[in-house]
């Protein structure tokens, strides 16, 4: 009983272990991954300040009032898409880099 749990064991360990192949794979894409985030991350700091200055314009608009009021709103509303856009594209960005460390995984494996 005891040889067949440990015989067990060290196939189940021996299946687990990654070939140096799939070890470069994972070290790709964690690197992607951390790439990705970076960017996302940087990205989602000026989408940050971007809306706080919508806010700040938004509130001096209510203050002001009138054409001025109006104009500063149309600024804040322009910030505002802008922290969108930059969120949008930091995404895109990410998931570029990941689906080309994916591709080009891909194409070594099929080598």
């Amino acid at each position: 009983m005891r040889t067949l749990l440990a015989l067990a064991m060290i196939a189940s360990s021996a299946a687990c272990q990654r070939t140096p192949e799939q070890q470069q794979a994972d070290l790709l894409r964690n690197d992607a991954q951390q790439r990705g985030s970076a960017i996302e991350s940087q990205a989602g700091t000026q989408a940050d300040r971007l809306e706080q200055q919508a806010d700040a314009l938004n509130n001096e608009s209510k203050q002001a009032g009138g054409l001025t009021g109006e104009r500063l709103k149309v600024r804040a509303d322009a910030l505002a898409k802008e922290a969108k856009i930059v969120r949008k594209q930091a995404d895109m960005q990410a998931d570029a880099i990941k689906e080309a460390t994916d591709a080009r995984i891909k194409a070594s494996e099929s080598r």
